[in-house]
């Protein structure tokens, strides 16, 4: 028998209680708690007791007729340690519920936070658009007044009397000035040309959402511009790599038919790669080292199937690829690194809203691919 249990359930036992314990009932309560064996006999439990009340310093106390209880220095401990867990359960109950509020208050105050941020990107992302709108209809109508001021040729103050007498004959322009003068007059022209993009979803950031789409051609990617190697760019495009459309036309082996179309633009090391993979055919890819040039190839393909020339093969290879559209074209110039493309020449844009083709495009119309053979195909 172990007597350190015995003991300490005993003592527990009597601290429980507010008075002195007879030995019957501490024996009972012992066996049936599983503490004492049911073998031992009150003689031996009370002499147990007697010997350990003996001991110096122990919890127990004898009464006369076989009552025990606690000394009264351990009953106060407990009831010590009782009211120390007590203030100290108290205590942390109120701090989980001090933290509880709190946690409510600052959820409250998050979810306001997040309503203030969404409404403050959407307003950003609608005065964004203004701005874009704005911005453009202000420097073409800067451009065209210093146009027309400088068309206009001031008056000069005098007397008319005397302007009238000394009035000189005018010269007659030479043929080599009046081509100059015509050309500055184009120059002007082109300065002030209107170049309407269409207006496409952005997202919170005022980012373009891909894919975009405009009409029969889809952008799946933009690119990222490779400014430092000239053959990049040009003075009308920008070829930047990475650059990724698609557009349903004529199928290589039934004009009656359509085939998903891939234009691709990749590094080719020295100049880029211009890729046009048919869905029906990946592994016929036509490469070029322009769009004109794999336009061409792919419509060539197309007048074999049909046995005739009639395809239109002039270049519009950048409409074709998608990157000579005014809007994803005005997408390219606004990318991080177009500044720095030397060789290009920036354009002016202007947002109008959305309206249909006033013709079909040859280019991205399998429709007219497909009529008669002896007629041509429009320019797109």
């Amino acid at each position: 028998m172990n007597n350190t249990a015995w003991l300490d359930a005993t003592i527990y036992f009597l601290q429980t209680q507010s008075k002195p314990v007879f030995l019957s009932t501490i024996r009972s309560h012992l066996i049936s708690h599983g503490s004492l064996p049911s073998a031992v006999t009150p003689e031996t439990l009370a002499a147990l007791f007697v010997q350990e009340t003996k001991r110096q310093g122990s919890a127990l106390k004898v009464h006369p007729g076989l009552f025990f209880s606690v000394t009264p220095s351990h009953a106060q401990t407990h009831e010590d340690k009782q009211e120390r867990y007590r203030h100290r359960y108290h205590k942390l109950r109120q701090s989980v519920r001090h933290m509880v509020f709190e946690n409510a208050a600052m959820c409250d105050e998050t979810v306001r936070v997040e309503e203030k941020i969404q409404k403050a990107r959407e307003e950003r992302s609608f005065l964004l658009k203004k701005l874009l709108q704005y911005q453009t209809v202000n420097e073409l109508a800067s451009l065209v007044s210093q146009a027309q001021a400088e068309l206009t040729c001031p008056s000069q103050p005098g007397d008319s009397a005397s302007r009238t007498s000394k009035q000189k004959p005018r010269k007659r322009p030479s043929a080599e000035e009046s081509a100059k003068a015509k050309a500055g007059k184009k120059v002007k022209k082109e300065l002030v040309k209107k170049h309407f993009v269409q207006q496409i979803p952005l997202d919170d950031l005022g980012r373009p959402i891909f894919p975009i789409v405009l009409g029969s051609l889809t952008v799946h990617s933009l690119g990222e511009i490779v400014h430092e190697r000239q053959v990049f760019h040009t003075e009308q495009y920008i070829f930047p790599v990475g650059f990724c459309s698609s557009r349903m036309f004529a199928d290589l082996d039934d004009l009656s038919k359509t085939c998903l179309y891939t234009c691709k633009i990749v590094d080719g090391g020295i100049s880029p790669r211009f890729e046009i993979v048919p869905e029906t055919h990946p592994d016929k890819v036509i490469v070029g080292t322009n769009a004109d040039d794999c336009r061409n190839q792919l419509l060539a393909a197309i007048n074999n199937t049909r046995a005739s020339d009639t395809a239109d093969m002039t270049k519009h290879g950048a409409n074709f690829f998608g990157f000579g559209n005014p809007t994803i074209k005005h997408l390219i110039q606004s990318s991080p690194g177009a500044r720095k493309c030397s060789n290009y020449k920036w354009q002016k844009f202007e947002v109008c809203r959305p309206h249909p083709p006033d013709g079909v495009d040859a280019s991205s119309s399998c429709t007219a691919m497909a009529t008669g053979s002896n007629q041509s195909l429009p320019d797109p």
